[in-house]
């Protein structure tokens, strides 16, 4: 059984110019998948509610630390995810691919991949600790999952 450790995750977005662009500083990422149930109990199901599958959604965030130099960073920034391009209206989605175990060069790997909209985006620093970036994104379409190597 192949284990791995956290310290070789990576995630990669493209968008708002920027091409395949790593997450620098990336401290931790969570995706969450959800799938929707719908009910279809009729009266002669014994005593016992029955479901079927609904619609599915996922949510990605992560927490970096923040580097003013880091131009790719400044991503998360931008008018052009929080703000409709500039306030032109176009989508403002971004495509990412997080590798739980590390890069697309590793020997074997998942890769996740799909589009999503910046819902959030924070700095917090405190006075014994790191300035860091939080940011949150909701999935839009279908979030695909690919085995690599």
């Amino acid at each position: 059984m192949a284990t791995f450790t956290g310290t070789d995750g990576s995630i990669t977005f493209t968008g708002g110019g920027q091409t395949d662009k790593a997450i620098l500083n990336l401290r931790n990422f969570t995706i969450d998948q959800q799938q929707d149930t719908i009910e279809n109990t009729v009266m002669a199901a014994n005593g016992s509610r029955t479901y079927v599958p609904g619609l599915s959604t996922y949510t990605i965030s992560g927490d970096v630390f923040w580097d003013g130099s880091d131009s790719n960073g400044h991503f998360l920034l931008a008018e052009d995810f929080m703000n409709h391009e500039g306030g032109t209206g176009e989508d403002s989605a971004i495509t990412f691919k997080v590798y739980p175990s590390g890069s697309a060069g590793s020997a074997t790997n998942t890769k996740f991949e799909g589009t999503a909209i910046m819902t959030s985006f924070s700095i917090s620093s405190t006075v014994d600790g790191m300035i860091e970036a939080s940011f949150s994104a909701q999935g839009t379409g279908t979030l695909a999952v690919d085995n690599i190597s």
